[in-house]
């Protein structure tokens, strides 16, 4: 293990991200109204309700399918919902570098906690020096936490093992704002023991991989995980992962074990549907839209995305079984709602919205 170059309690940001920034942060979607024009705000505010309820530390908004007007309002009706009780992060992610400035601006201005850095859209570099400016100049905009991304990343393969660009996170790590790194699924133990060695000491390590959180708990600052549809795991009364983290926080593993042992079919289930996909840049939405509903989310069908169009599955009647029986597997009862209030999500259901309402069904069948 290298020794650290950069305590992890050397900025004020820092220090906050060792004090608030442990335990589980999923993803949160967006709610769509059902002609697909407008955001469901009522849907929105349910889902980071759902979130206080499962015991997540933080929810994490996704851009997916808005527009960056949407975005925005996206992020602004989170902030106000959260109120305190639950942080709120953003993924920068627009098509420009000014878009992602803008984005920047915007979040600190309605509240939000902290951002996690994803520019793949936005910063196509062809050198090391070129990649490490334009992650700069996103970190410089902002006193916020950042927290950082390592993906498996073909057009990144020079710059570090499996395309991650550990040389350049390396110089990050020690910027008082930059504060974390998200270890991605999927992604090979050596690979996230290799960012480990070299940035765990100075950023909390937050691997998306469960069956690696135990292992690398024990010799790196590993309180925390998240960013991804961890509901396919856990439900409010059951909160599993939530469990894990705090076993290891206090350094129980013993009792982490035990609530791995209890949660590892349905993590292996969820990481079968999801890890093919993620290689080709693409994420199972409505199917992680309907793992957040059986636990308690809102649900609801998502807009029409370019270039999914038969390069996601389909989530169908067996499908849909095949994740409720999953839930079952490790002593979770799925809601009973109706599938119609999934449709068209809970909120609108409950305000009398039904599915005959819905202008089409994107990636449902």
């Amino acid at each position: 293990m290298q020794p650290p170059k950069e305590s992890l309690k050397s900025s004020p940001q820092k220090q906050w991200a060792r004090q608030k920034y442990k335990g589980i942060e999923n993803l949160l979607m967006p709610s769509f109204s059902p002609d697909f024009k407008n955001l469901d705000e009522a849907g929105i505010r349910h889902d980071v309700r759902t979130g206080i309820r499962h015991g997540f530390f933080s929810v994490c908004c996704i851009p997916v399918g808005v527009t960056t007007e949407e975005h925005k309002a996206f992020l602004k009706t989170a902030c106000e919902e959260a109120h305190g009780q639950i942080l709120v992060g953003d993924i920068v992610a627009e098509a420009t570098l000014a878009g992602d400035l803008a984005m920047i601006a915007f979040a600190e201005t309605v509240g939000c906690t902290h951002l996690l850095l994803a520019p793949g859209r936005s910063l196509q570099a062809k050198s090391e020096e070129e990649l490490y400016e334009g992650y700069l100049q996103r970190i410089n905009a902002t006193s916020l936490p950042i927290i950082l991304y390592a993906s498996v990343s073909e057009a990144y393969r020079t710059f570090g093992p499996s395309g991650v660009p550990l040389r350049i996170f390396d110089r990050l790590a020690d910027l008082p704002n930059v504060v974390g790194i998200k270890l991605s699924q999927p992604m090979s133990l050596t690979t996230a023991f290799q960012i480990c060695e070299v940035l765990g000491q100075r950023l909390l390590v937050g691997p998306v991989n469960l069956d690696f959180v135990p292992l690398l708990a024990k010799y790196y600052p590993v309180q925390w995980s998240g960013q991804w549809n961890v509901e396919a795991v856990q439900s409010p009364q059951k909160p599993y992962a939530v469990e894990l983290m705090k076993h290891l926080r206090d350094q129980d593993f013993e009792g982490a074990l035990k609530v791995y042992t209890q949660l590892e079919p349905a993590l292996n289930a969820f990481y079968r549907l999801q890890a093919p996909l993620i290689l080709k840049g693409l994420h199972p939405w409505v199917h992680m839209k309907y793992f957040q509903w059986c636990v308690g989310g809102n649900g609801g069908l998502i807009r029409l995305l370019p270039g999914h169009h038969g390069n996601v599955p389909v989530l169908d009647a067996a499908g849909r079984e095949l994740i409720r029986k999953t839930y079952h597997t490790i002593g979770i009862d799925p809601v009973a709602s109706p599938e119609e209030a999934f449709m068209v999500g809970q909120a609108a259901y409950e305000r009398g919205v039904r599915a005959q309402e819905l202008v089409q069904k994107p990636y449902y069948a």
